[in-house]
């Protein structure tokens, strides 16, 4: 049994497989975790905002390799939505252990004696 091109590589078969849904989540996921590491807190969100836009062509890409014309748009925007609420997930708890690393009370309370 003759098996295509595709299907004898392995990972555009575990794309194509997956819709190419994972692979930008992934991608999102560790660039937004690599800015939380690697970046001072004062150049997050230009930082943030680069690995949106990586993350959106990186769904791109993959959903031209995946090469289905019926359900891009939706595959397409699918990715990028996950990507982009991703990598703003990373920024809100990124965000919020800093401000209680910083002293800062995210519930004060009303009095402080």
């Amino acid at each position: 049994m003759a098996r295509s091109a595709a299907q004898r590589s392995g990972f555009i078969a575990r794309i194509r497989r997956s819709q190419g849904l994972l692979l930008p989540w992934s991608v999102a996921l560790v660039l937004a975790l690599a800015v939380v590491a690697f970046v001072p807190v004062s150049g997050w969100w230009q930082w943030f905002s680069a690995a949106g836009g990586v993350a959106v062509i990186v769904a791109f890409v993959v959903q031209i390799i995946v090469g289905r014309a019926d359900g891009f748009i939706i595959r397409l925007s699918t990715a990028a939505l996950g990507s982009v609420l991703l990598i703003g997930i990373v920024s809100l708890v990124g965000a919020l252990f800093t401000a209680v690393g910083a002293g800062l009370s995210v519930f004060p309370s009303e009095f402080t004696s």
